[in-house]
């Protein structure tokens, strides 16, 4: 077993193909493939920072504006 910063994306290992489920004749019908949960893993921290820099920012700028009117 390899040791590495992330797990093995293949989920069947040494599995024979008659044991995995929905594999068709040129292989798996309907399953996520390796490069999209690859590309998951780099996306969704991105997103999250990216949501989560912009809700800060909008609750800054409301804030600064609530605090301007009040005159602090």
């Amino acid at each position: 077993m390899r040791l590495g910063l992330f797990t093995d994306l293949s989920l069947h290992g040494d599995l024979p193909a008659r044991a995995q489920p929905g594999i068709g004749e040129w292989g798996p019908e309907r399953v996520v493939t390796t490069r999209s949960k690859r590309r998951a893993r780099v996306l969704w921290p991105l997103v999250f920072t990216v949501v989560a820099t912009a809700l800060f920012a909008v609750g800054y700028a409301i804030f600064r504006l609530i605090a301007d009117a009040v005159g602090l």
